[in-house]
Protein backbone atom coordinates (compact mmCIF):
# COMPACT_ATOMS: atom_id res chain seq x y z
CA UNK A 1 0.00 0.00 0.00
CA UNK A 2 1.27 3.41 -1.03
CA UNK A 3 -0.29 5.08 2.21
CA UNK A 4 1.92 2.99 4.69
CA UNK A 5 4.91 3.40 2.38
CA UNK A 6 4.59 7.20 3.05
CA UNK A 7 3.32 6.80 6.63
CA UNK A 8 4.89 3.83 7.98
CA UNK A 9 3.53 3.78 11.71
CA UNK A 10 0.13 3.89 10.15
CA UNK A 11 -2.53 6.47 8.27
CA UNK A 12 -2.37 9.51 8.74
CA UNK A 13 -4.19 10.47 12.41
CA UNK A 14 -6.34 13.78 13.08
CA UNK A 15 -6.67 15.35 16.49
CA UNK A 16 -9.44 17.20 17.20
CA UNK A 17 -11.76 18.46 20.57
CA UNK A 18 -14.86 17.54 21.34
CA UNK A 19 -17.46 19.26 23.03
CA UNK A 20 -20.43 18.12 24.48
CA UNK A 21 -23.19 21.00 25.83
CA UNK A 22 -23.85 19.58 29.38
CA UNK A 23 -19.81 18.99 29.85
CA UNK A 24 -17.97 22.54 30.34
CA UNK A 25 -14.48 20.96 29.30
CA UNK A 26 -14.23 19.27 25.83
CA UNK A 27 -11.89 15.82 25.29
CA UNK A 28 -9.64 15.60 22.74
CA UNK A 29 -9.51 12.59 20.64
CA UNK A 30 -7.14 11.29 17.63
CA UNK A 31 -8.67 9.49 14.62
CA UNK A 32 -7.35 8.18 11.32
CA UNK A 33 -8.61 10.72 9.17
CA UNK A 34 -10.33 8.21 7.08
CA UNK A 35 -12.35 7.14 10.28
CA UNK A 36 -15.95 7.56 9.52
CA UNK A 37 -17.88 10.47 11.39
CA UNK A 38 -20.37 8.16 12.86
CA UNK A 39 -17.79 5.79 14.33
CA UNK A 40 -15.87 8.51 15.84
CA UNK A 41 -18.62 10.25 17.02
CA UNK A 42 -19.92 6.70 18.81
CA UNK A 43 -16.51 6.60 20.17
CA UNK A 44 -16.89 10.30 21.88
CA UNK A 45 -20.50 9.91 23.34
CA UNK A 46 -19.19 6.59 24.92
CA UNK A 47 -16.14 8.91 26.69
CA UNK A 48 -18.90 11.24 27.81
CA UNK A 49 -20.74 9.02 29.29
CA UNK A 50 -24.19 8.95 26.68
CA UNK A 51 -26.02 6.49 25.55
CA UNK A 52 -27.13 8.52 21.95
CA UNK A 53 -28.47 6.22 19.02
CA UNK A 54 -26.91 8.48 16.40
CA UNK A 55 -24.27 11.07 17.52
CA UNK A 56 -22.64 12.94 15.05
CA UNK A 57 -20.51 15.90 15.42
CA UNK A 58 -21.32 19.99 14.43
CA UNK A 59 -18.45 21.81 13.42
CA UNK A 60 -17.86 25.69 14.01
CA UNK A 61 -20.21 27.14 10.90
CA UNK A 62 -22.93 24.79 12.27
CA UNK A 63 -22.82 22.53 9.89
CA UNK A 64 -24.02 18.58 10.95
CA UNK A 65 -21.40 16.02 9.65
CA UNK A 66 -22.73 12.79 7.55
CA UNK A 67 -21.97 9.86 9.38
CA UNK A 68 -21.44 8.10 7.04
CA UNK A 69 -18.24 9.83 5.25
CA UNK A 70 -14.97 9.93 6.53
CA UNK A 71 -13.53 12.47 8.77
CA UNK A 72 -11.30 14.26 6.25
CA UNK A 73 -14.22 14.30 3.81
CA UNK A 74 -16.33 16.82 5.71
CA UNK A 75 -13.63 18.66 6.15
CA UNK A 76 -12.43 18.00 9.84
CA UNK A 77 -9.29 19.43 9.86
CA UNK A 78 -6.30 18.60 13.01
CA UNK A 79 -7.05 21.05 15.97
CA UNK A 80 -10.74 21.33 15.04
CA UNK A 81 -13.39 22.00 17.93
CA UNK A 82 -16.78 19.77 16.72
CA UNK A 83 -20.22 19.84 18.57
CA UNK A 84 -21.47 16.50 19.78
CA UNK A 85 -24.95 16.50 18.37
CA UNK A 86 -28.04 13.84 18.01
CA UNK A 87 -28.87 13.04 14.43
CA UNK A 88 -32.13 11.59 14.88
CA UNK A 89 -34.79 11.37 12.88
CA UNK A 90 -32.98 14.23 10.29
CA UNK A 91 -33.19 16.92 13.18
CA UNK A 92 -30.27 17.95 15.18
CA UNK A 93 -30.93 17.94 18.92
CA UNK A 94 -28.66 18.39 21.87
CA UNK A 95 -28.16 14.75 23.70
CA UNK A 96 -28.07 16.27 27.17
CA UNK A 97 -31.10 15.45 29.00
Amino acid sequence: MQDKEKHPQGPPTITISVHEPSNPEPKQFTWPKTKKVGEAADEAAAAFGLNAENPTFQNSEGDVLDRNKPLVAEGVKDGDVLDLVSAGGGVCASLRK
